[in-house]
């Protein structure tokens, strides 16, 4: 997945924290195996193969992060797509269906290519947290490189895994309980953000944040807030209670973050209101 995990857990017995550490970063390479475009065994590979209207059955994981690309995709008006690199123009509908009886994927249009670049790091985290869930490990922070952070539980005496995020000129601090933090930008990698709805690099937007109680979910919607408009942010944020947004438009040292109608992360996973 191009980047550096890492996997913080909390337990008394130190041997017995980094036996679950391993597994969960050794289910890490599974995830990989299925859902990278750059592995030509994977399920996404395969899909990739496919021409209009055939199908192939696919592993759980892929269907399931498959289908939760989906539903961002719908919510957000198309400004989420998996298939945004595909060889024909960007149409209303989605290029691919999916079949929950037979975890298989069948394609709806010619050329289509999917990738889970946008959303592949947060769902990893997902089912890492899932297998120390299995090793009853209540508390975790687990970390896609600085793009993605997912905090379970709270280390003891805290309220939640503390994290900072923002414009170097104004970082705001929060705390991680059971959510995830997701960023994408164009500070490091320059324009690589493609808007799916119009095949163009993001355009005056500099760098966005979503948090959410899922990291796949997180992910998507960082790249989604990319390419969103205020306006479709702040409706997005209003529909769904669980989201919350910032975004910075400018890469200057006078950039703010508008958070108009956004809490604070911490605040609003415990329902405590707005600050």
């Amino acid at each position: 997945m191009a980047t550096t995990f890492k996997v913080t857990v909390v337990h008394a017995d130190p041997l017995y924290a980094r036996q679950a550490a391993a597994a969960a970063l050794a289910d890490l390479d599974r995830i990989e195996g299925r859902l990278s475009r750059f592995v030509e065994t994977s399920d996404i590979s395969r899909i990739n193969r496919l021409e209009r209207g055939q199908e192939t059955v696919v592993q759980l994981d892929t269907f399931e992060c498959l289908a939760i690309a989906l539903e961002v995709g719908r919510e957000t008006g198309g400004a989420f797509d998996v298939a945004y690199g595909s060889v024909a123009p960007w149409s209303a509908g989605p290029r691919f269906e999916l079949n929950a009886q037979t975890h298989s994927v069948r394609l709806l249009a010619d050329g289509a290519r999917l990738d889970l670049g946008g959303i592949g790091k947060g769902f990893a985290l997902d089912r890492m947290a899932a297998i120390l869930a299995d090793w009853d490990l209540p508390a975790a922070r687990l970390a896609a490189s600085t793009s993605t952070i997912l905090g379970i539980g709270s280390p003891l005496g805290e309220e939640g895994w503390p994290i900072t995020f923002g414009p170097e000129c104004d970082l705001r601090r929060a705390r991680l309980r059971n959510r995830a933090l997701s960023g994408s930008g164009t500070a490091v990698k320059g324009s690589h953000i493609i808007d799916p709805r119009t095949k163009r690099p993001v355009q005056g937007r500099f760098r966005a944040w979503a948090a959410a109680p899922a990291g796949a979910l997180a992910d998507a919607l960082s790249t989604a807030f990319m390419v969103m408009t205020a306006a479709e942010i702040r409706g997005y944020s209003r529909r769904h209670a669980e989201v919350s947004a910032w975004w910075q438009d400018s890469p200057f040292e006078d950039a703010t973050i508008d958070a108009a109608d956004c809490r604070d992360v911490f605040l609003k996973q415990t329902g405590r209101g707005a600050p």
